[in-house]
């Protein structure tokens, strides 16, 4: 595992210091704060890769120190401490988006490998995401990065054409219905954005126009096609 940088917040300052030299023995970088307001403040400064909040804090608990980090960056995986083993604390810190849940006094061994195998499960996941692209002919697509390629020139996408060009390539050789499409771009305002679709249709045709292995299709009163035809050399 690479040295993962560490945001580990928990008032019992004894025990949290004897913790931190722990998990830097075990190569992890750890910025400790005893305090809810210090450890967010803290956030805000650098990235890091995985928080451990105890929930009783002063100034700011460890239920409310996670909303406001996730609303910073959502992703980030968390480990809850507490000296409390009740059911609602761990009901509540897991609808957070919390991934684990210590109770007090924990093994420093167990916190550690309990660190390692999420910060492995997402590293796996942001692989996962990083290889997930669509090929064909002359063409290739990568979602995640918002590029298409074709013929050898690369095309940035807006956010928009990608989502568009990702759910035609999933439902490749099927069709994709208008109200689909636009609740899957836009969501709850799709009534306010169907006058656009068809302009972004209009561009994903133009630029995989030098493709001939790829077209897409209007199928009149139900949506679109993209299909996928042998490659002509």
């Amino acid at each position: 595992m690479e040295q993962p940088h560490l945001l580990f917040i928990d008032d019992e300052i004894q025990y949290s210091e004897l913790t931190k030299e722990y998990l830097e023995m075990k190569g992890c970088t750890v910025m400790l704060k005893h305090d809810g307001q210090a450890g967010l403040d803290a956030f805000k400064s650098r990235p890091f890769d995985l928080c451990v909040l105890d929930i009783k804090m002063p100034k700011k608990d460890g239920f409310t120190l996670a909303e406001e980090i996730k609303e910073i960056d959502e992703t980030i995986p968390i480990i809850f401490l507490t000296g409390q083993s009740l059911k609602e604390d761990k009901i509540r810190g897991l609808t957070l988006g919390a991934d684990d849940y210590l109770t007090k006094p924990f093994s420093m061994e167990e916190l550690y490998l309990r660190i390692r195998a999420i910060l492995k499960r997402v590293k796996l996941h942001e692989k996962a995401r990083r290889t997930s692209h669509f090929e064909w002919g002359h063409s290739r697509f990568d979602p995640e990065l918002r590029e298409l390629t074709v013929s050898g020139q690369t095309i940035k996408l807006t956010s928009i054409e990608s989502k568009l060009l990702k759910l035609f390539c999933e439902h490749q050789n099927k069709v994709l219905t208008r109200d689909a499409a636009m609740m899957g771009i836009w969501g709850d305002e799709e009534h306010y954005r169907g006058y656009s679709l068809n302009v972004y249709v209009s561009k994903l045709r133009k630029f995989l126009k030098a493709d001939p292995a790829v077209e897409i299709l209007n199928l009149h009163g139900e949506g679109y096609k993209l299909i996928f035809k042998p490659a002509v050399a």
